[in-house]
């Protein structure tokens, strides 16, 4: 889930106006040169206990997904740049641009909630940029489990007793 979060978030700044490398370390931001930078780090990751179920059919077979946890996943979005204006004309598109969730590779929905965003000044920044704002994502995911349910037309009754 991590990665395929941290790569919609590239991708949809990407689309809002970063050019080059989108920077992904706290190391690889600090040491950056740029004034025109975007970033997306991985904060952190917290889980708690679930047991919704889901019963639904996958062609011949009846399957049960059990949600074993929820999974919220943090991330931190960074633009920075060299003009006021341009800082938040990227980051009004790039708020614009993002979905309500994204779909993981088994189908599962995961939810996207935006925590904050803090705008900071050339003074009190460790880029060289003049504006820039960050921004916390919060993922809302799970991690399931699949069962089959077995096939009643195949099973076969061998011994029956009476008590």
């Amino acid at each position: 889930m991590i990665g395929l979060c941290m790569d919609y978030l590239e991708g949809k700044l990407k689309e809002t106006g970063i050019k080059g490398k989108v920077r992904t370390t706290e190391k690889e931001l600090k040491l950056c040169q740029d004034s025109h930078v975007g970033a997306v780090l991985f904060e952190k990751e917290s889980f708690t206990r679930s047991g919704s179920k889901k019963v639904y059919s996958e062609g011949e077979s009846k399957k049960k997904r059990t949600k074993i946890f929820n999974r919220q996943s943090y991330f931190s979005v960074t633009i920075g740049e060299y003009s006021i204006g341009k800082c938040e004309e990227i980051f009004l598109k790039f708020m614009e641009s993002l979905d309500r969730g994204i779909l993981d590779e088994k189908g599962n929905y995961i939810y996207l909630e935006i925590e904050g965003a803090e705008w900071v000044d050339e003074k009190d920044s460790i880029l060289r940029s003049k504006m820039a704002v960050q921004i916390l994502i919060r993922f809302d995911g799970g991690i399931y489990k699949d069962s089959v349910y077995g096939n009643l037309q195949e099973a076969t009754i061998e011994n029956v007793e009476e008590v």
